[in-house]
């Protein structure tokens, strides 16, 4: 409590006593022996009024003690406006996806047998054709990261070589040619469309893409193999889409590309004997691990996002009484995340209100599990440069939030807004946070590494001070130390009297106890409030003072017994409400402002029924 002296009290009365019986008292006499000195002085005194400084909100706030305001969960903006203010930054959230790598493809070698018919020995070409001969290979990996939960497409960079070479059966042959025109086919297993694998050609003097077959390899030019060599062709694949049902990730963790190899044209050789020549041609390929660069598909990464509790402390007396009904005309919750993936990912957490250790009433859900307008969206980053979403949740709207720009959101929540600030809270917290990706197709860069990116998320409750109708304050005082100036006075019945200069829009109606010597309430002691109701007024931070209203306060003090004089002041009780206000719309939507002040002037204490001064 604040302690404030309003007045010396009525020291004055006590001198009033010795200067009165001066011209009776013989000094030949001690007066310490055998004579009762105690003497009463009938009839009403009146004590000379005085006067309390103007205290400003700053004062009840107890702001003025600090040695930083900013450490104060009180705060004033550059016009003098309170609000409520407490922020909360989470840790850095670090958001991975494992990288996709395809450690042994599997292929599976095609034996061909060329037969080089010839009635006779020749010494020329002869020629053998290689229809549909086909080969496969397979990429598989069953422990893909669960992070990816569809790929409908991947950027990929690897040289892979398609082999031919060959190994003579029935008699010696040297070389076989394969002739111009000849062509490789690539084929996924199950395709639909003939564009599933993009890519090049290395050697585009020997080989090319074949007009109008973009999946077709067509030589150029004759290749010569020779006995114990392998012609390499080369492609360097770009990318692969368009997966057929079963291949690519088919099911979660695991990938599979089957595709199939078919080669046809002529090959010959030459000076053969003879016969019935035959040769075997094997094809085969040449495929390292494959790394999935880039990835387009559905992601669901681990966001572990944790939000420390939001303590709310230092908070004055008269905002902190469980009595009290904080009828606050739009409080609002602000949160700031800064999110660096690439993925829009979807919040929602419990907000938890704690009060003497325990929650103390049903948790506000926040945020929407489907895409609606009550979602709490982390919207993707843009290249490497982390998107800033924000979103105030409050209890009426907020016109104002749309001007501030993209990712901008305000969301109205209503009476739980209300329910979680209508007394004030020790901690506020944010619990069972859950963070998915949205149920959408992202691209996302992976490499050898992986992804790393980093969500940051701040929380902030601000209140401004601006009270509806169904507001209810009570604030207690206390103006003591009386009894150094009443000490040697006894009295019965005393009359205060002040006029309360009020600058506050708020009305106050005021109730007193009367303590004693030791800050206790004394017993059988009653304080009547004659006059007991402050009319409100509206004092802004340099602004006009005379918009603060006049109100008389008469308080009466009276004991049963008769006997007060161990009395050394009052503990006054403000209480404050906005009703009645609706013709007077300043008032009704004033925010408390630094500037309204309250001050209690022409204080006089009036004792009625005489003074009894003990003058041992």
């Amino acid at each position: 409590m604040n302690k404030r002296r309003l007045f010396k009290a009525a020291a004055c009365a006590a001198a009033f006593a010795p200067l009165f019986f001066a011209s009776c008292v013989d000094d030949s006499y001690d007066l310490s022996k055998d004579i009762d000195m105690t003497v009463t002085i009938g009839g009403n005194l009146s004590i000379p009024g005085s006067g309390t400084e103007e205290f400003s909100l700053d004062d009840i706030m107890d702001l003025e003690y600090k040695e930083n305001p900013e450490d104060s969960v009180i705060r004033t903006d550059a016009d003098g406006n309170y609000r409520l203010l407490k922020e909360e930054s989470s840790d850095p959230t670090d958001v991975d996806i494992e990288p996709v790598i395809i450690d042994e493809p599997e292929c599976e070698e095609t034996i061909t047998t060329l037969n080089f018919d010839t009635p006779a020995a020749v010494s020329g070409e002869v020629e053998a054709q290689v229809e549909d001969v086909e080969m496969n290979f397979t990429f598989t990996k069953d422990d893909v990261t669960t992070d990816v939960t569809e790929v409908s497409a991947a950027d990929v960079d690897f040289k892979a070589y398609l082999t031919l070479s060959f190994e003579p059966i029935s008699h010696n042959v040297d070389e076989i040619t394969l002739k111009s025109g000849f062509t490789i086919e690539m084929q996924m297993e199950g395709q639909t469309q003939a564009d599933n694998m993009v890519y090049e050609l290395t050697d585009l003097d020997n080989y090319r893409v074949k007009d109008g077959a973009p999946q077709t390899i067509e030589f150029i030019n004759d290749q010569t193999i020779r006995a114990g060599e392998t012609l390499r062709v080369p492609v360097r694949f770009l990318r692969i889409q368009n997966f057929p049902d079963g291949q690519g990730l088919y099911a979660l963790g695991h990938f599979r590309m089957r595709t199939h190899v078919i080669a046809n044209g002529t090959a010959t050789t030459t000076d053969l004997n003879e016969g019935n020549i035959q040769v075997n041609l094997f094809n085969n390929a040449e495929v390292p691990a494959i790394t999935l660069e880039q990835v387009e598909g559905k992601f669901d990464p681990e966001v572990d996002i944790t939000i420390d509790p939001v303590t709310v402390n230092d908070v004055p007396d008269f905002l902190n009484d469980n009595e009290n009904n904080l009828d606050l005309k739009n409080p609002y919750i602000k949160l700031t995340m800064s999110n660096g993936t690439p993925i829009d990912v979807n919040l929602t957490a419990d907000i938890i209100r704690m009060k003497d250790g325990v929650q103390d009433d049903a948790p506000i859900r926040l945020g929407s599990t489907t895409a609606d307008r009550d979602s709490i969206i982390l919207y993707a980053a843009k290249g490497d440069a982390p998107t800033v979403s924000t979103y105030y949740l409050s209890r009426e709207a907020m016109p104002e939030v749309a001007q501030e720009g993209n990712h901008t959101y305000n969301i109205v929540m209503g009476e739980d807004i209300y329910r979680l600030v209508r007394t004030i809270p020790d901690e506020i917290r944010l619990e069972n946070i859950e963070a998915k990706a949205l149920d959408q197709t992202y691209t996302v860069p992976l490499g050898q590494d992986g992804a790393h990116y980093v969500v940051n998320t701040d929380y902030q409750i601000n209140a401004p001070l601006q009270f509806g109708q169904d507001l209810l304050i009570t604030y207690k005082d206390t103006i003591d130390d009386w009894h150094s100036d009443m000490e040697d006075i006894t009295i019965s019945k005393a009359v205060v009297e002040m006029d309360a200069i009020n600058g506050i829009p708020l009305n106050f109606s005021v109730d007193a106890q009367a303590i004693d010597v030791n800050g206790n309430v004394y017993p059988n002691v009653t304080v009547t409030p004659v006059q007991g109701t402050i009319a409100p007024g509206l004092k802004l931070l340099n602004g006009d003072a005379s918009a603060a209203s006049e109100s008389k306060l008469i308080l009466e003090i009276t004991c049963e017994s008769g006997d007060m004089k161990d009395l050394d002041g009052l503990i006054i009780s403000f209480n404050a409400d906005k009703k009645n206000m609706d013709g007077r719309p300043e008032l009704q939507n004033a925010t408390l402002n630094k500037g309204m002040t309250l001050q209690l002037k022409n204080i006089r204490v009036r004792i009625e029924n005489g003074v009894t001064v003990d003058m041992n």
